[in-house]
């Protein structure tokens, strides 16, 4: 299994995973298309032998690494892949000394649980933020000091 930045060959694929994670709410094939040629983002994919497993959009900027969004193939759920890609970019925060952070649906509770137990903690709600009526929760990811 391996983590690294995406291989332009697997575009389609992390485009698949979105549309059949996010239905309507998934990005289009051009904005994807788009965030290949911006420098501020970074797809990191996790694979294992070349079969795309999950995906991580990252938008960075000065101070702040900010997971815009992040799935997991519907095969492939519940193996812990998207906490690998989440411990990833928190290694990149340390690393680069940025914060992290995110933007959720509230009930999207198997990532909130996710991001929780990998200490991101909720600091503000956008009530009705989202289509269907659902409220946005951001979160910052809180470094353990050892």
């Amino acid at each position: 299994m391996q983590i690294k930045k995406i291989d332009k060959n697997y575009l389609k694929n992390v485009i698949e995973i979105s549309k059949s994670q996010f239905n309507s709410e998934s990005w289009t094939d051009e904005q994807f298309e788009e965030l290949l040629s911006n420098s501020n983002y970074s797809i990191y994919t996790l694979v294992c032998n070349n079969t795309l497993l999950s995906y991580c959009i990252v938008l960075e900027s000065v101070d702040d690494l900010n997971i815009v969004s992040i799935a997991t193939d519907k095969k492939h759920l519940n193996k812990g892949y998207a906490t690998q890609l989440v411990e990833y970019v928190i290694k990149l925060g340390d690393d680069s000394n940025k914060t992290i952070s995110l933007e959720v649906k509230s009930k999207n509770t198997n990532a909130v649980n996710l991001y929780k137990k990998l200490n991101f903690k909720q600091v503000y709600i956008r009530k009705k933020y989202y289509k269907d009526g659902d409220d946005a929760l951001i979160m910052f990811y809180e470094k353990v000091n050892n």
